[in-house]
């Protein structure tokens, strides 16, 4: 691997993917996941805290309650935590963008960061430089990472932090640089604090980083990839099955690793006790248990027509073949890879919810997406090999095949993952339910109820999941500059990356060094540029549900809060526009007006509040007046009101005096 030339392909790259996740940008929620996390990330940004009491009741999300009575978002802290320098950014923009739309951008630049990581690892591993950029691109754009590239959900962040820690301990084998260990523990410790269950993949993690061992089986199979000092430590002592670290750089690179670890794993216990009371507690019910049957798991998450891996990604039909090819170059890379990929299968398929509820294919195993696709190496290297082979060396009947069958499945894999992004996996839920009395499991297990095949039904203007355009009626608008805009950068970016293929003199070659920075800054100015003017543009989104009215309402609650205020929606359809919108920094909490939702808990946050907030701002819809209100009767009832506004198009805003002190 040359790190001076293909540094700068890998940046290419993740600005062309960043640059196509930005095209196909949707900028909705589509989960109570994802508004929880994100609460999780505005309470932390706002106030420090870690309460998700947006969504108390709200489409009936809360979680276990802390002991303090706080409802709390049962994942790891590692997504938010993430997610929250861009919530920041948005706060200090100005032109207020929308919140939550660029936030969501986030789980774009850990895909695209995770492609470039993606072709890094596949050069030092001593693939070619055309085999390595396809993968990369094949990760990027041929599998469901492209379609979570758009959501916020977990997987984005557990996919990228867990492949990043390979590739820094790829390097470490490589370099023995204790800041690679450092990154790499980092990584890692975050892998598990966005999903806990990650703690069991460091035992393997720290057996690729740091365990020098050799044994007559590993000893008899070849390996093509070069090897460095640090790989060969230990290896060629008689009698020795295994040897430990044995050098001060391997000890300093541990010691290192072992730290990042241990200041993260700290932090989560904090996490855990400020949330629940114990270090060891997480949130997730006893219920939630491991009893489905495997097979049924093994199937689903493998083949079934709606959930299926193979069904969703076609080209790793290739990935036996290609896996063994690739446990010949590198043996250590190959048992990590599959060992997480094990690890992610196994555990889910007896997940009691394996399928992971309405999304795009099986979600669970997104995560190990970087690592089967860079198993996939081999055959995209074969496959590229016959496509560059000039007359008179022509390629043989089978290794045309080889190379046809698979530019086939790629392209096939390619098409579903844009039908993915194109259509909403909530949208296609909602036409089963019209159509079957079982839409769940029809959707996993018939092929003609498969999301591949039933959303090409809903692909029309209303349905596409793109936030450049909008229809309302019979009326379809689209912004067609966002669009003109994004494609350039994306040509800029396929035409930078052509460049670095390019064969020149050396005199030359020196001159296009030269300039590569300045192209790089350009480059990565223009994708912050256009990701502003973007967000501008998508800021009125009607689907978020907003009206002139409710602006004017929070405008008046970040203008007027106090510090000892506290804010009640009641209303479940105006959440996400609250989460996008409001830029008040006071406390707020979503509580449904659902008879259903009113239970002694909610009554008991009521009084809670009512104690220790000296004024309440509530905030409810006109429109559904006439409908149950509990939360607005319990306020009414026990408290006068001082103030009470109309900003028009329903939005209504009351505000309370409690016997709190100030």
């Amino acid at each position: 691997m040359n790190d001076h030339a293909d540094s700068p392909i890998a940046a290419w790259i993740a600005l062309l993917l960043f640059g196509i996740y930005l095209l196909s940008f949707s900028g909705q929620f589509y989960s109570q996941d994802s508004m929880l996390m994100f609460s999780v990330a505005e309470s932390f940004v706002k106030r420090g805290e870690f309460s998700a009491d947006q969504m108390w009741t709200i489409y009936k999300a809360r979680n276990e309650l802390g002991p303090d009575g706080e409802a709390y978002s049962k994942t790891g802290y590692g997504a938010s935590l993430m997610a929250a320098p861009l919530y920041a950014l948005g706060l200090a923009l100005p032109g207020e963008p929308g919140l939550l739309q660029v936030t969501l951008l986030t789980s774009s630049l850990v895909i695209a960061l995770t492609g470039a990581l993606l072709f890094l690892s596949a050069r030092r591993l001593g693939f070619s430089r055309r085999a390595s950029v396809v993968t990369a691109l094949l990760f990027g754009l041929a599998t469901p990472a492209w379609v979570y590239a758009k959501q916020f959900w977990s997987e984005p962040y557990a996919l990228f932090t867990l492949f990043a820690a390979f590739y820094f301990l790829l390097r470490l084998r490589d370099q023995a640089r204790s800041r690679d260990a450092l990154i790499a523990g980092v990584a890692l410790g975050l892998a598990v604090a966005v999903r806990v269950t990650n703690a069991a993949l460091v035992p393997v993690f720290v057996w690729y980083g740091f365990w020098r061992g050799a044994n007559k089986f590993a000893a008899t199979i070849p390996q093509s990839r070069p090897a460095s000092a640090a790989s060969v430590v230990g290896g060629g002592r008689l009698g020795a099955v295994v040897d430990a670290v044995s050098n001060r750089r391997d000890l300093r690179g541990l010691a290192w690793f072992t730290l990042a670890l241990g200041v993260i794993a700290l932090s989560i216990a904090y996490y855990n006790w400020a949330r629940y009371g114990s270090p060891l507690s997480t949130g997730y019910r006893a219920d939630e248990t491991f009893d489905n049957p495997i097979l049924l798991g093994l199937y689903g998450l493998l083949f079934s027509p709606g959930k299926g891996l193979f069904v969703y990604v076609p080209f790793l039909a290739a990935l036996p073949w290609s896996a063994f090819v690739f446990f010949r170059r590198a043996r250590r890379e190959t048992i990590l890879a599959l060992v997480t990929f094990a690890f992610y299968l196994l555990p889910f398929s007896l997940w009691y919810y394996w399928w992971g509820g309405t999304n795009w294919g099986p979600r669970f195993l997104v995560p190990t997406l970087p690592f089967l696709v860079l198993l996939s190496a081999p055959a995209v290297e074969q496959a590229t090999r016959v496509a560059a082979t000039k007359p008179p060396n022509r390629p043989s009947p089978a290794q045309r095949s080889f190379a046809a069958i698979l530019l086939a499945l790629c392209l096939l894999s390619f098409a579903f993952e844009l039908v993915g992004v194109s259509v909403p996996s909530l949208a296609y839920r909602a036409r089963m339910v019209r159509f079957s009395a079982n839409p769940e499991w029809d959707a996993i297990f018939l092929p003609s109820s498969s999301p591949l095949i039933g959303s090409l039904n809903l692909i029309k203007p209303s349905v596409l999941d793109f936030a450049w355009i909008r229809a309302s009626g019979g009326d379809v608008s689209i912004d067609w500059l966002v669009i003109a805009l994004t494609v350039a950068f994306i040509v800029f970016c396929v035409l930078s990356l052509r460049a670095q293929f390019a064969k020149h003199s050396p005199d030359r070659e020196l001159g296009i060094a030269s300039r590569k920075p300045l192209a790089m800054t350009v480059a990565v100015s223009l994708a912050i540029a256009l990701s502003i003017f973007s967000l501008h543009r998508y800021r009125e989104d009607p689907r978020f549900g907003g009206s002139d009215g409710y602006r004017a309402l929070l405008q008046t609650i970040r203008r007027e809060e106090q510090p000892n205020d506290v804010m009640i929606l009641a209303d479940d359809t105006r959440a996400p526009f609250f989460l996008n919108e409001n830029r008040a920094r006071l406390r707020w909490y979503g509580l449904s007006r659902d008879p259903q939702q009113w239970d002694d808990a909610t009554r008991a946050r009521l009084t809670r509040l009512s104690k220790q907030f000296a004024r309440i701002w509530f905030v409810y819809d006109d429109a559904t007046a006439a409908l149950p209100d509990p939360v607005g009767a319990w306020l009414s009832q026990s408290f006068k009101p001082i103030d009470e506004r109309d900003f028009g198009d329903g939005a209504r805003l009351m505000l309370f005096a409690t016997t709190a002190r100030p």
